[in-house]
This record gives structure tokens, sequence and C-alpha cells, in this order.
């Protein structure tokens, strides 16, 4: 398999665990039904805090292990050495700490909007939606990366 439809692929199931780990994260938080309170620890805003830390981790080590995996059976057409096992859980936590970073972006502008509560399938469907960009955006950017500079310095 090319390299590009390797990334391809992935980014398209990384979108999908993002999206089912920030629906996870919403219904263990809120329910099924009602309106969802936006300000105050453990609402909706701050929701977006564990949310983007564990969809950027899950989105750049689950991805990295599979890579080494499938470089190392030979199942990706590519002169990159395996990433090291070490080295993937270290991107890992650095690409969940920026996911962080823009949860609390993103958490802030929401606590600063004047709406005390959200109707229940918009606020889901958001957060789904953020899920599933935040989950493929790192997924692809880790990997690009990872297949660049292996490639780099391989060949070098």
């Amino acid at each position: 398999m090319q390299a590009g439809n390797y990334i391809r692929k992935e980014t398209v199931v990384s979108a999908i665990i993002g999206a089912v780990i920030s629906a996870a994260f919403f219904f263990g938080l809120f329910g099924f039904e009602g309106p969802v309170p936006v300000e105050g620890p453990g609402n909706y805003a701050f929701d977006f805090l564990p949310q983007s830390f564990f969809v950027g981790l899950m989105a750049c080590l689950v991805p990295t292990l599979l890579l080494r995996k499938a470089v190392l059976a030979g199942k990706i057409d590519t002169r990159s050495p395996p990433p090291e096992i070490r080295s993937a859980f270290g991107w890992a936590f650095a690409s969940a700490l920026f996911a962080l970073a823009i949860g609390l972006i993103v958490g802030a502008v929401l606590w600063l909007l004047p709406a005390d509560e959200l109707a229940f399938a918009p606020a889901l469907v958001a957060k789904i939606v953020y899920g599933a960009v935040l989950g493929s955006f790192v997924t692809r950017r880790n990997l690009v990366k990872r297949l660049s500079r292996n490639s780099l310095a391989h060949s070098s």
C-alpha cells in the first residue's frame, strides 16, 4: 500500500474513533436528554478538556503503533523505518497536550458566550463533529510527520 493511501485510511478511521470517544464522553456526562449546561466544572465547556486530551492521545498512539506494525510487515510502500515504541508514547503525549490546548481554547470561548445551556441534539452533534475533526487532524499530522521524518532520516 502506498503511504498516502495508508494515511488517508487511518485518518478516516481516526475520525470515526474520535467521534465515538466524543459521543461516549458526552453521554457519560450529560445522559441522553435534556438541555446541556455550558458553564461550570464538569459541564459542556469544561468537557472539551478531557475530550480533547483523550482524542488527541488515541489519535496519535494507535495510528503510530499500527504504522509500526504495518512497516515491519512490509505492508506500506515506504523507505521509512518503523517508529520506535518509546517514541510513539512521547509523540502521543505531545499530541494529547496539543489537543488539550485546542480544547482549552474552545472551552474558554464557550464559557464566555452568554448561553447558560444548549439544546441536547446540537450540543451532541457539535461534540461529535469536533471529536472527528480533531482526531483526523492529529492522526494525519502525526502520520505525515512520521513518514516524512523517517524517510528523510533513513535516506541521509
